[in-house]
């Protein structure tokens, strides 16, 4: 389809005109010579409102942010592991052997297989699990069994047993036949191994519940040999080993607790594109740690000193303070907080690269003898750093580029370049806008230095102006000639607090900036 230009309108406008002037006779004499027209065109570059928090949303996506009580913008960073470490990092079950005695046959038993050339026989044995140190109760949650036996019969041998915890639950069966052939050795050897869960024992009262009963099915078939009284017996060693536990619970003895080297992120801002590089200084920082314990254990903390990481040198800020938890119920959590406002304060403000925080303590520091810890159970320390905006600031840089499409130089009378900003922050803003081409590269700085004062939600302290480009007869310079390269527009605001970003201001949640810029082209048109 082809299109019809706004000039075409015009002309065919102005055409059917004549044409009905051509109607009345007064009129057939007039002639039009060197007709101008000089149509305006406005268009709005920018037209934008924003506060701290959409700025924040729009650039900082990575920073949490609430309102105080007096709807100041609070800043906000947390961990809630800054390290945590579980029960099994200081406590275990290690492998035992059990103690089981040696089977043998009964005289009568001996003299059954020598008469009749068979004899089955059973055992039911029990056997005590071991204690680990002076613990009252374990609860296994997984780990191995193995066993090894070993028997010297001169007889063919169909062995069986079974392994019972205080629960009456089996845990193991075994079953082999061990040949033999007359004139050779008698002993004969197997292992066994099997996976064992949920298995518990306890210490503190009935032995029943620290046993485990083995129970035995032999039967004994003669080859070419009578047997002897106490001269064969089955030999077995029964080991548990890779335990992990469910529960211990009784004395498990104090333990040191010394952690690694913990980082605390501080370099939040210096991340972010939008506000890193900037000076900054924080009237009221919070710094608050959570101590979190859900053993069954009481347990001392100990905070030793802030260690802060700048241009390559460190330094250390001493704390030293301890903090106590008790020991939690099962399945609970003891829980403290505590401030180090005061301490943060300065490493905040002192823009460090990195903050490392040197914290060990005790479990059961007082050695009592009533704890538990189960598979669950652990240790947690975080942090929440809140940085309300109270603060000074300088440096901070806000850049935008608009396009400048559709501003036509040629037969361009002028272009009128409208800026107006109205401010409620307490901040000062200084703007700059230049000219570019497709590439962003500056063709000509449209303004500079346009200050703007900070002010407040009663009363926003305002600027307005006026750009004008021309082709000045009265010079050799045609600034429109400018335009001819130029696609967008690209601004800049740099941001301080009041006095060159040394006065501490506040910033509330619903203060804001509105930015406007707009150019108006006024062109000659020959008809």
């Amino acid at each position: 389809m082809k299109r019809i230009s706004g000039k075409s309108i015009f002309y065919l406008a102005f055409m059917v005109v004549i044409s009905f002037g051509g109607c009345y006779s007064e009129l057939s004499d007039i002639k039009f010579e060197n007709l101008k027209w000089s149509p305006e065109l406005g268009v709005p570059l920018v037209d934008s409102k924003f506060t701290l928090i959409e700025l924040l949303e729009a650039n900082a996506d990575d920073i949490d942010y609430t309102t105080d009580s007096n709807n100041t913008i609070v800043l906000s960073i947390s961990d809630d592991s800054l390290f945590s470490q579980s029960a099994s990092d200081y406590y275990s079950l290690s492998d035992q052997a059990l103690d089981v005695p040696p089977i043998f046959l009964t005289q009568d038993e001996i003299e059954e297989f020598n008469s009749t050339g068979q004899v089955t026989v059973s055992r039911d044995i029990l056997v005590d699990y071991p204690n680990q140190g002076n613990l009252d109760e374990i609860i296994i949650d997984q780990g191995r069994v193995e066993t090894q036996v070993e028997e010297n019969f001169p007889a063919i041998v169909d062995l069986s047993f079974s392994l019972e915890d205080p629960s009456n639950t089996a845990f193991l069966d075994y079953n082999n036949e061990f040949n033999y052939s007359a004139g050779n050795d008698p002993v004969s050897t197997d292992e066994y191994a099997d996976q064992i869960n949920n298995i518990g024992f306890r210490f503190d009262g009935d032995p029943r519940l620290r046993q485990i009963m083995f129970s035995f099915q032999i039967s004994l078939t003669k080859v070419d040999q009578n047997l002897v009284f106490g001269g064969n017996s089955i030999d077995l060693e029964v080991g548990f080993q890779d335990l992990e536990f469910e529960g211990l619970y009784g004395d498990l003895s104090s333990q040191d607790i010394s952690t690694e080297t913990n980082t605390i992120r501080t370099d939040f801002l210096n991340d972010n594109e939008l506000i890193n590089d900037i000076d900054y200084y924080f009237e009221n920082p919070q710094f608050r740690m959570i101590f979190t314990n859900s053993m069954g254990v009481p347990i001392r903390f100990d905070v030793n000193n802030f260690t802060t990481y700048k241009n390559g040198q460190q330094t250390e800020q001493p704390i030293n303070n301890s903090i106590e938890l008790e020991s939690a119920l099962e399945g609970s959590a003891t829980r403290t907080e505590t401030n180090f406002d005061a301490n943060f304060k300065n490493i905040i403000n002192n823009t460090p690269d990195s903050v490392s925080l040197q914290i060990d303590g005790v479990l059961d520091p007082e050695d009592v003898s009533n704890n538990y810890v189960t598979k669950d159970s652990e240790i947690r320390v975080g942090y929440e750093i809140n940085l309300p905006l109270e603060f000074s600031l300088s440096g901070l840089e806000i850049n935008e580029t608009v396009s400048l499409e559709g501003i036509d130089p040629q037969e361009l009378q002028y272009a009128l370049f409208k800026f107006t900003s109205e401010n409620s922050l307490p901040i000062d803003l200084n703007f700059r806008a230049d000219l570019l081409d497709e590439d962003s590269a500056l063709v000509m700085n449209l303004f500079d230095g346009k200050f703007l004062a900070g002010g407040t939600e009663s009363q926003p302290a305002t600027i307005s102006d006026i750009i004008r480009l021309e082709d000045n007869p009265d010079t050799n310079s045609n600034e429109l000639d400018e335009l001819k390269g130029v696609t967008r527009i690209g601004i800049r605001a740099t941001v301080s607090t009041t006095n060159n970003g040394s006065s501490v201001v506040r910033i509330t949640s619903d203060a804001s900036v509105q930015f406007n810029l707009a150019v108006q082209a006024k062109y000659n048109v020959n008809l």
